[in-house]
């Protein structure tokens, strides 16, 4: 492998509703042993560009997108984005994290040489709901596991693919998944290789987008805790 295709582009979608776990996710970008890496984020908060400042303070790598009301319309437009910006990073890999996700330090290095090792294109690791909600659910917090866009590394070859075939399937975790079988990219799916934390900060969300038209993509715990939505967040209280 050249050293080329080893920059790594550590991305997400993020709005302002994430705040409470942006220096976790700093910190984890930071910690991981993974060299060379950079990170790029979307903010697509609709009611103030105060989080994309508040981003760009910190160093962040960041564009502001102002989004559509759907989900998947205005994903599609994020991971565009992001594979414009590892295009001009000349990135291999995107390690999409997602923005209230901890993977360990050691993440990024286990699963590109998972990758190199099946010569595959996607490697994805499972990580629980979070427990907030599965507390207010009355569920365990292990009865449901993600394995998407949460903790997945995937070539940059593959999201093209994706976002090309997008209209095909309407929502981009399906476009990967699809693409991926479509053009025999591989795949591996990691449970428990390393510690993936899933940050609960409830009382700062609140809803900026319309949910996904694909059934099934949305975590099944039927409740959130009463303090969702309670507390703005500090880069939109600076902001009013």
């Amino acid at each position: 492998m050249s050293k080329d295709q080893g920059k790594v582009l550590v991305a997400c979608p993020t709005y302002a509703g994430k705040e409470y776990a942006l220096k976790p996710w700093l910190d984890c970008f930071h910690a991981y042993t993974y060299e060379p890496k950079f990170a790029y984020q979307v903010d697509n908060t609709r009611v103030s560009r105060g989080y994309f400042e508040r981003l760009k303070k910190e160093g962040i790598d960041v564009t502001h997108l102002t989004p559509w009301e759907d989900w998947d319309r205005t994903f599609k437009r994020c991971w565009q984005l992001i594979l414009e910006r590892a295009q001009q990073l000349d990135c291999y890999w995107i390690y999409s994290v997602e923005s209230d996700n901890t993977p360990a330090p050691e993440s990024l290095e286990i699963m590109i040489n998972v990758a190199l090792y099946g010569n595959i294109h996607l490697v994805m690791h499972s990580y629980p709901m979070h427990k907030a909600a599965a507390q207010a659910s009355g569920i365990p917090e292990d009865s449901f596991m993600y394995h998407e866009l949460g903790c997945m590394l995937m070539s940059r070859a593959l999201l093209e693919r994706a976002i090309d075939e997008f209209d095909l399937y309407g929502n981009i975790v399906m476009a990967i998944f699809n693409s991926c079988n479509k053009y025999e990219g591989g795949s591996c799916t990691l449970t428990n290789r390393f510690k993936v934390g899933h940050l609960d900060g409830f009382k700062m969300e609140f809803q900026n987008l319309g949910p996904s038209t694909v059934p099934g993509l949305i975590c099944p715990a039927p409740s959130v805790p009463p303090d969702w939505g309670t507390e703005l967040p500090p880069s939109l209280r600076e902001a009013s």
